[in-house]
């Protein structure tokens, strides 16, 4: 039985690529939020590293915040005393983590009775417009679709730092294109860290090996418009790859490099891949860290 394509599997989930405008959303935004919702210091290392990078390349304000969680019954003056010895001392370790790479860190606690609702409400306040966030895991504060759920309603851009831990500087990033509304801002994505480390940008995209004639032309088109958008043509190939089953394909190919961005899939198998109640499967199977960018702003 044939696997659908990357196309198809968003296709069916009412995302059907514009063929006259494949490329939509892009990254120029201006301030960057980094919620910390993991303590796990590998996932957290990673989530630092992409944003700052990002901040980097653009330019862009960076503040981090810490969602403390009240404690029901206790007045709020009470909050910051019983909180904010290890959370103070987690933004410390923070600031440590990015003074060489990147000066201009803020930050702060954010009290608030449920970490979603936080997050959500600082994006709002602060401007935000990209969110840097970890992938889900069996960890307790991630639990329960936390990620997922600040993906689906920020007011902001969002990429999702997921699939093995270990980001550095890449030399290689495998770019699998869909179209769609997210394929702007993953190309962006790509595009300023490319430039900030000198790599090279592999753009793929999937089609079934039976697809017909009028669908090879428009993988063709599309992997023309985003070669274009990123406009690096010295360091950035386009290929289409004809297979079966385009999870197992973009998973093999992501060993081969660095790193691997993709447009968020809001259904679907892809969804479920990207997002699933942990992100186990992703580190598992994926060969790279993986980058999952969602465009909320629909620039």
């Amino acid at each position: 039985m044939h696997s659908p394509s990357l196309g198809g599997l968003l296709a069916t989930d009412g995302e059907t690529p514009d063929a006259t405008s494949h490329v939509v959303g892009r990254f120029d935004g201006n301030q960057i939020l980094v919620p910390l919702l993991t303590r796990a210091v590998p996932a957290l290392t990673d989530q630092l590293k992409v944003a700052t990078t990002l901040a980097r390349a653009t330019d862009a304000s960076l503040t981090v915040i810490n969602p403390v969680s009240t404690i029901s019954g206790i007045p709020n003056e009470y909050h910051h005393e019983i909180s904010d010895g290890d959370e103070a001392d987690l933004l410390e370790w923070v600031f440590d983590q990015t003074t060489e790479s990147l000066p201009r860190v803020n930050g702060d606690c954010v009290y608030t009775r449920g970490v979603v609702t936080g997050v959500l409400q600082a994006v709002r306040t602060r401007n935000v417009d990209t969110l840097i966030v970890p992938g889900s895991s069996r960890e307790r504060r991630l639990r329960m679709g936390i990620t997922e759920r600040i993906a689906a309603h920020a007011d902001a851009d969002v990429v999702v730092v997921n699939g093995r831990t270990g980001f550095t500087d890449p030399a290689s990033i495998l770019l699998p294109i869909a179209g769609g509304p997210h394929s702007g801002l993953a190309a962006d994505v790509a595009a300023s860290i490319a430039t900030g480390s000198d790599a090279w940008i592999d753009i793929l995209h999937v089609i079934d090996d039976d697809a017909p004639d009028q669908r090879r032309n428009e993988a063709e088109e599309l992997v023309d418009d985003i070669y274009r958008w990123i406009g690096r043509p010295d360091t950035t190939t386009k290929w289409v790859l004809e297979t079966t089953d385009t999870l197992a394909a973009i998973t093999d190919q992501s060993r081969c490099y660095d790193l691997t961005i993709i447009g968020a899939p809001t259904k679907g198998r892809l969804r479920k891949f990207m997002f699933g109640s942990t992100n186990q499967s992703v580190r598992k199977h994926a060969g790279s860290v993986v980058l999952s960018a969602r465009n909320n702003s629909r620039r």
